[in-house]
Parts: C-alpha cells; sequence; structure tokens
C-alpha cells in the first residue's frame, strides 16, 4: 500500500498532468485563430459567395440573389448553401463584420465548440482526465484544423454530429430525469440538424437514427414511448428538408455525383467499397489525407502522425481480444465506447463513399472526425495504462513533435503550396467564373476584399 507521502506524489503528478493539458488547449486554441491570418491564404469564390449572402442577408433580409428569408442559396456549380449555416453566420457577421478572418473565425469557433463537445462525452463515459485528452487530441487533429479554418456549411456538421453524441450518451449513461430529458429533446433536434447541414449526410443520417435508438431500446435505456415520440419529433423537423429533398434541381444533382448514375448496381457497390477503402486506409489517415489542399495540407494524413500510436495500441487490444478473449489494456466500459465509436465512424463515411468525384473526399466525410477523437483518446488512455515507460514517452513525444510540425507546415509552407486552391487570382480567372453564375456582389466582396 503506498505510503501517504507517496500518495502526495502522484496527487501532484496527476494535477501537473491536467494542468499541462489545460494550458496545451489554450495554446491550441489561441493558435487556431493566430493561424487564420495567415492560412488558408486567401478567400477562394465559394467562400466570397456565403459572404456576399450573408452581407445582404444582415443589411436586407435577403441572399445575394434577392431571395428574402431564404431556405438554402444557390452556391457554386448547382449546389446550395445551407439556412442552418447562413443564419448563425449572419448573426455572428452583424456583431463581428464580413472581413474574412471573422468569417472563418466563426468556422474555427464551431469547430472548436464540436471538439468541447466531445471532451464532455468522454467525462460522461469515463471521467474528466479522458475528457481532457479527448479536447488535446481534438484540437491537433489534422482533420478538424484545417477543415475547421474554411468558411464553408459543412463545419456545422461535426458540431451536430457531436451533439447527437452528447444527446445520446445522456440517455445511455445518466439516470437523472433532467439530464434524461435533456438527451430526449437533443437527439432527435441534433440528428435533424445534421441532416440539414449538408448533403452528403442526407443519406447518412438514417443509419445514425437507426444506430442510435436501436442501441438505446435494446440497452433497455428508452421505451416504446420514447421510440413514437422521438420518430414523431423528427418527422416534424425533417418536413421542410424533405419537400426541399424532392424537388427536380436537388435530385438532380444528388444524382449526378452519385456511385450509382449510370452505372450498374454491382459497379455501384463496387466503386462504393473502394470509396469506403479510401477514406479509411492508412495512407489517408497518417501520410497524405486527399489531393485538394482545401481539404487536407497534403502531409500526415487526417488523423496525424501523432494519432499513429493510439491507434496501433487499439490494435493489439483487438487482436489480443480476438486470440485470448481478454484484456488487460481496456476495461469494459472503454471497450463498449470504442465499439460505439468505431460504428459511428464507419457510418459517417458512407455520404462520402457515395459520391463519386474527388475521392477520398474528407469534407464529405467530416462527421467521422468527432468519432475519431473518441477512438484516438481510448487508444491513449491504453497507452497510459500500460507499465513501459518507454512506450508512454515515445508515444507522448511523437504526438508532440508531429503537432509541432503540423502547425509549422500549416502555417509556414502550406499557404505557399496550397495559393492556387484559394486565390482565383487576376480579373480575367474571374470573369472565367461568370458562367458559374456567381452573384455580382460575391465578384465584388472577391475583388475588393
Amino acid at each position: 500500500m503506498p505510503t501517504f507521502s507517496r500518495l502526495n506524489l502522484l496527487n501532484l503528478f496527476r494535477q501537473r498532468i491536467m494542468l499541462f493539458l489545460l494550458i496545451s488547449s489554450i495554446v491550441l486554441i489561441i493558435l487556431r485563430f493566430v493561424f487564420l491570418t495567415v492560412s488558408p491564404p486567401g478567400f477562394y469564390m465559394d467562400e466570397a459567395v456565403s459572404g456576399a449572402h450573408v452581407i445582404t442577408m444582415v443589411q436586407s433580409q435577403t441572399n445575394a440573389f434577392g431571395q428574402a428569408w431564404p431556405f438554402y442559396s444557390r452556391a457554386l456549380g448547382g449546389g446550395f448553401t445551407t439556412p442552418v449555416y447562413l443564419y448563425p453566420l449572419a448573426l455572428w457577421a452583424s456583431i463581428f463584420g464580413f472581413s474574412e478572418f471573422a468569417l472563418r473565425a466563426f468556422s474555427q469557433f464551431v469547430t472548436i465548440l464540436a471538439i468541447l463537445v466531445v471532451a464532455l462525452c468522454l467525462w460522461l463515459w469515463l471521467g474528466k482526465r479522458a475528457a481532457a485528452i479527448a479536447m488535446i487530441v481534438g484540437l491537433a487533429l489534422p482533420w478538424s484544423w484545417l477543415q475547421g479554418s474554411i468558411a464553408w456549411d459543412p463545419v456545422l456538421v461535426p458540431l451536430f454530429v457531436s451533439l447527437a453524441m452528447f444527446s445520446w450518451s445522456l440517455l445511455a449513461t445518466q439516470s437523472l430525469p433532467k439530464r434524461r430529458l435533456l438527451g430526449f429533446i437533443g437527439l432527435p433536434l441534433s440528428l435533424s440538424l445534421v441532416a440539414y447541414a449538408y448533403p452528403p449526410y442526407w443519406a447518412v443520417v438514417p443509419f445514425f437514427i437507426i444506430a442510435a435508438y436501436g442501441s438505446l431500446f435494446l440497452w433497455k435505456r428508452i421505451t416504446v414511448r420514447h421510440l413514437i415520440f422521438s420518430a414523431t419529433a423528427m418527422i416534424v423537423l425533417l418536413i421542410p428538408l424533405l419537400f426541399f429533398i424532392i424537388t427536380p434541381g436537388t435530385l438532380g444533382r444528388a444524382s449526378i455525383i452519385s456511385v450509382f448514375h449510370d452505372t450498374s448496381f454491382m459497379q455501384a457497390i463496387g466503386l462504393f467499397i473502394r470509396n469506403m477503402f479510401l477514406l479509411s486506409n492508412p495512407f489517408f489517415l497518417f501520410i497524405y489525407g486527399d489531393s485538394n489542399m482545401r481539404q487536407s495540407i497534403g502531409i500526415q494524413g487526417a488523423l496525424g502522425l501523432g494519432a499513429l500510436a493510439p491507434i496501433v495500441v487499439l490494435m493489439v487490444y483487438g487482436w489480443r481480444r480476438a486470440r485470448h478473449r481478454t484484456s488487460k489494456l481496456l476495461k469494459s466500459t472503454e471497450a463498449k465506447l470504442l465499439l460505439i465509436a468505431i460504428v459511428g465512424y464507419i457510418l459517417a463515411l458512407i455520404g462520402s463513399a457515395l459520391t463519386k468525384e474527388g475521392q477520398p473526399h474528407s469534407l464529405r466525410a467530416t462527421g467521422a472526425w468527432p468519432f475519431a477523437i473518441i477512438i484516438v483518446t481510448i487508444g491513449w488512455v491504453a497507452i497510459l495504462r500500460v507499465k513501459a515507460q518507454w512506450m508512454k514517452w515515445t508515444a507522448i513525444t511523437m504526438f508532440i513533435l508531429a503537432t509541432i510540425a503540423y502547425a509549422i507546415d500549416l502555417s509556414v509552407f502550406y499557404p505557399m503550396r496550397s495559393k492556387s486552391f484559394f486565390d482565383v487570382g487576376s480579373r480575367s480567372k474571374i470573369s472565367q467564373h461568370q458562367h458559374l453564375h456567381y452573384p455580382p456582389l460575391a465578384l465584388k466582396y472577391y475583388q475588393n476584399r
């Protein structure tokens, strides 16, 4: 049994670890906003369209095409910008202005809020130390960093996915009536908002619904009455979206980019499986990411090299469980949460895998990174439980160096490497985009920013 002095030393060590994690989180949050002044290197035309919509919404309650109180607003190449992004952004811009930094700061604020919600989920399941680790993991995650620095509507998907996971966790882990009521209200609302936030998640949300409510019902955390109430609430919430989806223009856009367009069913399934592999192979996760410089900086992949050690440890855990049916690396609650996060991660990839352009398309799978944070955090919990000190410090050193290297590249080298992806450039190049039907205000906004 440890002596009193040894107990004091252990408590002091734990307190310093928590302090280190807190300070590191604050530093990473500051860096995320500081880097917005230099990276990404320019405000590209899609962002300018959002900026134009927001200006007119604040000034005259119409979008850039003159549509009053718009539901969805037209964007590039037949796409559209979602209301759950434009209206909060308009409120933000009415306070902080219409500059590039202000609009992108909204994206970064929302991303950090999503990471905080994921940390709260870990607190419910595993306690405050796991929550602190999740905060660091999320803030250092390449997938959340760059994509959270651009003024576009997919940035809200991870927040709504995180809120859905938090609401589900309240129902799965809590017994207090007030907390469960929050979960009952939050789960159907947040899942509905995921569907509104980004079209690829129209295909994902039904799977989220089945997995979330099916697991809660099987674990006897909800009753048939709760299922009926939630189903009714979601039907009411999604009626406006369903009417929008069935319009010919919307269905036509979705059909063109679908893996099922102009091909046989078996070929489409094969392409879907190929896309799922592209979104989950080690090169995408740890080395390159995808080739679009607006979605990945081209090094360290979606999760980054700092996540490699926790993932390897979890793979060892899985191998031991499969071979010996037991392992001391994870406790039962941790293993249960890990399984839940893996299922959520796989489901979140479906919307991207169902499209055939630009694969692996990490932006269309952006709802997966909240689950990735949970998976990597559980890996760190396992690492910190290992007795071999060299293994712990090797993993921690690798994480620190990988995070520093990513931050340096993002702020120093990436702006030069990705300039052509963000800067339309000269007036002649802007004129080439006229056929895409950009609103005149967007062109003016881009030229005079």
